[in-house]
């Protein structure tokens, strides 16, 4: 039977791996790119090179945000707070480009930004929850006693 930190583990794994497929099958299908005339469809080319850059990027984030949470120290909300600083900034930047991106592409950015809405919601939660039992010791007096 799994445990909890191995359990995540493989959900997360599967979740990625879910995804990069999708972002593939996003790539085969020509319905997915812009063509300015229906004729240009005809002389589409499959670039397989830029599909693995953008997979491997997808992977690469999903790295990053397993390996915020699978490390044991800092507390939770500093270590959202450092993979925010870094996935932050670069997804902003992936993102900036959108117009006329293929499919894959547009699900590279929603997946990047899936990732740091889930660094922001865990680092509100373990911030959230730092202030609020430090506010009750402070309330309660605690602050005197060892922990």
């Amino acid at each position: 039977m799994l445990r909890g930190a191995s359990l995540i583990s493989l959900v997360a794994g599967v979740i990625v791996v879910i995804a990069i497929a999708y972002a593939v099958r996003l790539s085969l299908d020509p319905r997915h790119y812009f063509f300015y005339e229906a004729a240009d469809r005809t002389t589409w080319v499959y670039r397989p090179g830029h599909v693995a850059f953008v997979c491997a990027i997808m992977l690469a984030e999903a790295a990053l945000v397993w390996g915020v949470f699978l490390q044991p120290r800092p507390a939770l909300w500093l270590r959202c707070a450092i993979g925010l600083g870094i996935l932050g900034p670069w997804t902003l930047l992936a993102t900036s480009v959108f117009m006329h991106a293929p499919g894959y592409v547009l699900f590279h950015h929603l997946w990047a930004w899936s990732l740091v809405g889930l660094l922001t919601l865990a680092a509100s939660g373990s911030g959230g929850w730092l202030v609020y039992r430090r506010l009750r010791r402070a309330m309660t007096g605690a602050f005197d006693q060892p922990r």
